[in-house]
């Protein structure tokens, strides 16, 4: 009942909106734009992760075993995924076509439909959906990304290149995937299985956050979202997303029901100086009685004088979507910060995020010896990027990371260059 009551008072009010519209003074006007790039990638990782290590705790010695590169090699801890240090890749390919026109009474209406044509995409298509907007507002059905997303501001939004630490680090930065250790004294071998949820994504609860991505956000999920006029500065929105599927794949919940995405924002400019702040919420309930439902805010904002601008946000995640046991508490955030300039052509920003994931055992004491009460994730970040011609850009980006797991710390170097041609 609840589900049926909230999602037809959002259809209830979009049709409300837009039930003064007449008919189109004009035909509807198309635009095609596109963009695709080529990237160089070195990279250097530590193997600590892949190595055994014999640690002693205070009452017995204690085998930990850490693997990785299960999800790459298909056996944990055997085999390197990066036989080169430096490779090449296509990250992104796309076509984007744009729909709009304007009807007599002023509504202005269209739709956008973003086309995936990189050889690796699995799916044709990742963003679709309407748009109506008007003196009332704007309001966005379909496939797109919601209010949570779109509404917050920080350091992310300053780094050029791929992204810095909001870019391509997940293509070449091999992360823990499972961590099991044998209690010589009790004979009895312990792992991270014994959570109780999928022994594949166990490693993945106890790591830090590695991108700037609040819990929750439900991408290109199908939903409604409403977006008010901007009233000095201000500007507020929210998003409704009945499951985490998209398109007409709707015949199961999935992970979680009935998100709800809600964010305040403020962007000024007073002669050089531009003044922009966010506050965001995302909330969900899970569908899985052992996985805590999504319940996580953002704050976020961004200065800018002249060619200068800085940059920060700060997000607490909670134990959103983390396993619901007594075996261990998680509370995961994160922070970053970054510096832009910008002049003539050129671009060049410095940032630097970290990923925390708080830890508690409190009826294990001695894994907690092996984890610690917490994990990171460090990401320092220095992109660079020229335009050398209308729809032609260099860009190239070093990157810094640490990424620690109690005992174990690893290291990964990483320098990127491309060019991407768009139009």
């Amino acid at each position: 009942m609840k589900k049926g009551l909230l999602g037809s008072t959002a259809l209830i009010g979009a049709a409300t909106i837009l039930s003064a519209a007449a008919g189109a003074a004009e035909a509807p006007t198309w635009k095609l734009t596109g963009n695709a790039n080529f990237q160089l990638y070195w990279a250097d990782q530590d193997d600590n992760l892949w190595t055994k290590q014999r640690v002693r705790t205070s009452s017995s010695v204690v085998t930990n075993i850490v693997t990785s590169w299960t999800d790459r090699t298909g056996t944990a801890g055997y085999g390197h995924d990066q036989d080169h240090d430096w490779y090449f890749g296509v990250d992104e390919a796309e076509l984007q076509l744009n729909v709009s026109g304007a009807a007599d009474n002023g509504l202005n209406y269209g739709f956008k439909i973003e086309i995936n044509a990189n050889t690796t995409d699995g799916t044709m298509a990742d963003e679709v959906r309407l748009q109506f907007s008007g003196g009332w507002g704007t309001l966005q059905l379909g496939d797109e990304d919601g209010a949570e997303d779109i509404m917050n501001f920080g350091g992310e939004n300053l780094m050029g290149a791929t992204g810095g630490f909001d870019g391509d680090q997940d293509d070449y930065v091999v992360r823990l995937s499972e961590i099991n250790y044998y209690h010589e004294s009790s004979n009895y071998y312990y792992a991270t299985y014994n959570w109780g949820t999928d022994p594949s994504t166990e490693a993945e609860h106890i790591a830090a956050p590695m991108y700037p991505t609040i819990a929750g956000d439900t991408s290109d999920g199908t939903k409604i979202s409403y977006f008010s006029p901007r009233f000095s500065g201000f500007q507020v929105g929210a998003s409704v997303t009945p499951t985490p599927n998209n398109g007409d794949d709707f015949k199961e919940d999935g992970s979680y029901e009935n998100h709800i995405g809600i964010g305040a924002n403020y962007d000024q400019s007073f002669g050089d100086l531009r003044i922009r702040a966010s506050a965001v919420y995302s909330g969900a309930s899970s569908n899985d009685t052992e996985i805590e439902d999504i319940s996580a805010w953002s704050v976020g904002g961004i200065v800018g004088w002249g060619p200068f601008s800085l940059g920060a946000n700060y997000t607490d995640n909670g134990d959103s979507g983390e396993p619901v046991t007594t075996f261990i508490d998680i509370e995961k955030s994160y922070w970053n910060v970054a510096a832009g300039f910008e002049t003539g052509p050129f671009n060049f920003a410095l940032g630097y995020f970290v990923g925390t994931a708080d830890l508690s055992f409190p009826n294990d004491m001695e894994f907690n010896s092996i984890i610690g009460d917490e994990t990171t994730y460090e990401h320092v970040a220095l992109t660079a990027d020229f335009t050398m011609a209308p729809g032609l850009g260099l860009y190239a980006e070093i990157n810094l990371i640490e990424d620690t797991y109690g005992r174990v710390d690893q290291g990964t170097t990483s320098f990127v260059a491309g060019a991407n041609v768009s139009f």
